[in-house]
């Protein structure tokens, strides 16, 4: 369907949606003052009840920052999983009420349940669509059954998509190839505000980083960040910790989930327990990042992940599964990746060398040869600062406005809208 042209100084209501609110307070709150500064009224649809990979606290800080930015927030009950059918009918029973009840301009939609369910309900109320896929399911390396399942869902969602915004190279090239939205763009993640986490680490501060997560000072500090699920592959982390030589190094993950209880049961079997640290949701990440000494980030699926570029905005080397995403981050100077296999149903490390001048890593050989060389890591660190500054909220907000601009001033044509590779 052809949509009419609106002007840009109409005042137009936009539907900011995800399947939890996490994702709103996590990503969109930049954009959402962008959508403002254009002169647009601002909704906000999300699961606050569910799913979050944030604590209640912060949920009702999302909360009373939402109403002071005088947006106007819609509890929706969506499911994260796409399996919920019964659940997945309700909320898109709810979206498509919401949408009759206010006459939406258009939607900006992400994750993939609720940025499908946008979608239909969407296209039936005739709204335009955003959809920004923050790493498709679907990639080189997926398992079949994603394939089987998500693209080709995807292949009929692009259709009804006006803009479809790719976070990393891998997904552009295939978007661009392969799904025939109205147009595919491209910028650089989410973006990170590289300036926070620049600084050096103040006088003291590893004394109390030590002692408010009880390690010892001397300790070499490995740290994740993200949620505990399958996805992110803590477990592997802990199998490596209980095989290293120095047992002075200690692991420290931050995030919470439904895994919490069989880690620390892996780390009780190995006998790693002492040097295993499950924080639970941090906000403070400033603090864990100037003080840990080696970032490790060993997920199976990743489309360009915050954590990895707020660690390398504070100067961390990486230890990184070689994954889209975690590639297009740290390359081969920032870090070490390390390659994974599944076989029957566990993940084994395996030697790879994509080129002559790589060192040759398994998860274990990349940390024993990070955690013996401070040199080596203080160079890693240099230059993922540097490299991180590619990606950093301004540059990425300069894409973003362009793209809700052109789709306000020439009702969501695709001409010049900014699709950089």
């Amino acid at each position: 369907m052809r949509h009419k042209k609106a002007g840009i100084q109409q005042k137009q209501k936009v539907l900011v949606l995800a399947s939890v609110a996490s994702m709103i307070g996590q990503f969109n709150l930049p954009n959402i003052r962008l959508l403002q500064e254009l002169g647009c009224e601002v909704h906000v649809a999300c699961n606050f009840k569910k799913g979050n990979t944030c604590d209640e606290k912060e949920l009702e800080a999302l909360r009373e920052k939402l109403h002071k930015m005088h947006v106007i927030v819609h509890q929706w009950s969506c499911p994260r999983s796409a399996y919920s059918i019964p659940q997945c009918l309700r909320a898109y029973c709810s979206l498509r009420k919401l949408m009759e009840k206010h006459p939406f301009s258009w939607v900006h939609c992400q994750s993939p349940v609720g940025g499908a369910l946008a979608r239909m309900a969407a296209h039936r109320k005739h709204v335009r669509i955003i959809y920004t896929a923050h790493g498709f399911h679907f990639y080189k390396g997926a398992p079949l059954k994603n394939w089987l399942l998500y693209y080709p869902a995807e292949k009929l969602l692009a259709h009804w998509t006006d803009v479809l915004v790719t976070l990393n190279q891998e997904d552009y090239r295939l978007a661009k190839r392969s799904l025939k939205a109205g147009k595919v763009c491209y910028i650089p993640g989410v973006g990170v505000d590289t300036a926070q986490f620049f600084g050096c680490r103040r006088a003291g501060e590893r004394r109390e980083f030590c002692r408010k997560y009880q390690i010892p000072e001397d300790a070499v500090v490995l740290l994740s960040v993200g949620e505990l699920s399958k996805r992110k592959n803590h477990q592997a982390v802990l199998d490596a910790l209980a095989r290293l030589a120095d047992k002075k190094i200690c692991y420290l993950v931050c995030g919470q989930g439904k895994l919490k209880n069989r880690l620390l049961r892996q780390a009780k079997m190995l006998g790693i327990q002492s040097r295993v640290r499950l924080a639970g949701f941090q906000k403070d990440v400033g603090l864990l990042y100037r003080n840990a000494d080696i970032f490790v980030f060993p997920s199976v699926q990743e489309g360009l992940p915050v954590a990895l570029m707020e660690a390398m905005a504070a100067g961390m080397p990486c230890v990184v599964s070689d994954i889209r995403g975690n590639r297009e981050l740290v390359g081969r100077a920032g870090g070490i990746r390390f390659t994974q296999k599944r076989r029957r149903k566990k993940i084994l490390f395996r030697k790879a060398a994509p080129s002559k001048n790589e060192y040759p890593a398994t998860l274990l050989d990349a940390l024993e040869r990070l955690c013996a060389d401070e040199t080596l890591r203080q160079a890693f660190g240099a230059y993922n600062r540097q490299k991180i500054k590619n990606y950093d909220w301004k540059r990425v907000s300069v894409r973003m406005r362009k793209i809700y601009r052109q789709f306000l001033c020439e009702g969501g044509r695709a001409e010049g809208m900014g699709d950089e590779s």
